[in-house]
């Protein structure tokens, strides 16, 4: 089974395991590359739409893993089984991740990992995920035609800097982390140019691009000492 880069990262975060389950399961690539690989002994392929599913269903019964990998037409993480030790939540926006977490959150505990990617304010996503009680326990960030972020956690609160909902708690020393943020502070600027000084958010992109520019000078210095 051949993953997207995007997939493959997320693939290589999930812990072994005896069920896992992807919410959001789109094609069931994941799911049928966990089994395949013998990382996880069952799989529930989850999505709210059936479109999706049905594509999902057909690829597992291309290569014949009915019985390993379950299908459910369900939202989010309503209706899975007391069996399931890690969830993935992938390729949906903040407020998307955050409404699966907030009405699963009797279940959340019991899982042993949780791997979120969150294709919007990835920086609110960390945010929310401290002030609700989680800890990130790694992170990864991959170049897959765009920027992805993804986050392993667990329900158990712990301490956070400021600065690391931006930048992350483990990502200073990754290898796209300088092009990615001078990426993003480009990107800042190009808004800053088209935007009036008294429009709402003006200030509050001046501030981020002066954090941004320096979080590189610090990364620049540290790399010659």
């Amino acid at each position: 089974m051949k993953l997207s880069t995007r997939l493959h990262t997320i693939f290589d975060m999930v812990q072994p395991c005896g069920v896992a389950a992807d919410i959001g399961c789109d094609h069931g690539l994941l799911p049928i590359a966990l089994i395949q690989s013998g990382k996880c002994e069952h799989v529930y392929a989850c999505d709210v739409r059936k479109g999706p599913l049905s594509r999902a269903q057909e690829a597992i019964r291309q290569y014949g893993l009915q019985n390993s990998i379950t299908t459910k037409l369900c939202d989010g993480l309503q209706g899975l089984e007391d069996d399931v030790e890690v969830v993935v939540i992938a390729g949906m926006g903040y407020d998307t991740i955050c409404r699966i977490l907030m009405k699963g959150d009797k279940q959340l505990k019991h899982y042993k990992q949780i791997i979120l990617q969150c294709n919007t304010r990835v920086e609110d996503m960390r945010r929310w995920l401290h002030q609700n009680g989680f800890t990130i326990d790694a992170e990864q960030l991959v170049k897959d035609h765009h920027y992805y972020q993804m986050l392993s956690v667990h329900k158990e609160p712990s301490d956070m800097r400021e600065d690391q909902y931006l930048f992350g708690v483990y990502l200073d020393r990754h290898p796209l982390f300088k092009e990615y943020w001078t990426y993003i502070l480009e990107k800042q600027k190009i808004i800053i140019q088209h935007t009036q000084p008294h429009h709402d958010g003006y200030a509050a992109a001046v501030e981020k691009i002066k954090t941004i520019e320096k979080k590189l000078k610090e990364q620049i210095g540290g790399a010659h000492v």
